[in-house]
Formats: structure tokens, sequence, C-alpha cells
């Protein structure tokens, strides 16, 4: 039953040996401890009847007249409390694992080593959560500060100008987090929030993300 289960986290940790375990996953599960020094870990459920957990209906996904599989990958660590940055560099490089596409076409195609232009600060603990279209001319562009403060973390100033390569910042926009209203709308005091910023240079405290609309050439 999924009543036992709890979206997965990541860590289980034993204070007293200060060690941690770690499991990373390729998609969302439930997990759960039962009894002392063991984990659960629900890959996929179904039901051939209704469980009375509130969705009325058996969990019972087939495909071609059978019930579907789903086979997950598991990385497994066993370490020591302070290394809590190594899981979390992992799993941002699974998360953004590249996808690969085949189609028919008789342009070929160049690979793209890194789109970062020369100039833009490559600090190792920034992450450019989303680029992506937002209207004819814009693009969504989110920034990460990925190190927290009490691991070591620090600010983080960004060139807009100089993030993609041989694109040209014509215009930029903050706006908040889901990119759907002004900044202006969801920070109390604007002045402090840019206290740090400078033109297109912006800054990112640790663990923080923000959000721009922004005009490239």
């Amino acid at each position: 039953s999924s009543g036992i289960n709890a979206e997965y986290g990541a860590t289980l940790m034993d204070q007293k040996k200060r060690m941690q375990l770690t499991v990373l996953t390729d998609r969302s599960q439930g997990a759960a401890s039962l009894k002392n020094g063991q984990l659960e870990l629900m890959v996929h459920r179904r039901c051939l009847k209704d469980d009375r957990k509130g969705v009325n209906e058996a969990l019972n996904e087939t495909a071609f007249g059978k019930g579907l599989i789903v086979r997950g990958r598991h990385w497994l660590f066993y370490s020591d409390l302070q290394s809590y940055h190594l899981h979390r560099d992992l799993g941002l490089d699974l998360f953004y694992t590249p996808l690969v596409a085949v189609a028919e076409g008789n342009e070929p195609e160049f690979p793209v080593k890194s789109f970062y232009g020369a100039k833009a600060a490559l600090n190792p603990y920034l992450n450019l959560l989303t680029y992506q279209p937002y209207n004819a001319t814009s693009v969504l562009v989110r920034l990460e500060n990925t190190l927290p403060g009490s691991e070591g973390g620090s600010n983080i100033a960004v060139n807009l100008a100089a993030l993609i390569a041989d694109k040209k910042l014509s215009a930029f926009e903050e706006m908040g987090l889901a990119g759907d209203r002004p900044i202006s709308d969801t920070v109390d005091d604007l002045t402090l929030h840019r206290a740090q910023d400078n033109g297109s240079n912006v800054t990112l405290k640790p663990l923080q993300i923000r959000t721009f609309i922004a005009t490239y050439a």
C-alpha cells in the first residue's frame, strides 16, 4: 500500500556513527523504512483492485495486454555526514544527462561543447536551471546557486550579457521565480534584493534562484 510510503528524499542518517546512506534515483519513487536498518523503495505500483487510498480505481496500467513493468536505476552511497556535496553534484549531473535524439535529415549537425560565453562566470556551483523560449524574441533564463552557506557557499556574480556565446544581450527583466510576474510583485524590498547587482551583472546568494526574461540578438 502507498499509505506507508513517502516521496523519497535521498538520505538516511545514523547520527551516532556519523554516517549516512544515500540513494540517488532516476525518477521520483516512494520510500519507507519499516524496520531499523532497512530501506524499501517503491519503483512502481500495480494494483488489480482499488486500494481505497483516494483514486477510486485500480492502478492497473497495461500495454499490449500486459501489465506495465518499470525498471529504474539506483546509485547507492555509504559515506560520512560531510559528503553531501558529492551526492548533490552527482544528482545534478544525473538530472541533466544529455538526451539522444535521432531523426531523418540531410543537414549535418555539429555538437556544441558549451553555450557559455567566454567571459561568463564559470563557477562550478552556478547552474543554468532553465533556458527556454519565452516568446518570439525572448528566452526565459533561470539561474541557481547550488551551494548552501553552511557548506562554504558564497555569492556568485553572473554577467547576463556574457552568459550565452555568440549572443548579444539587448534587454532583460527580472521576474518572480515562476516567470509569470515581475519581481516587483514578489519582493518586498526591491532595493535590498538588487543591492549587489550592477547593470547586467547580477548576484546569486547561496541556494538562491533568480529568473529573467532576456532578449538576445
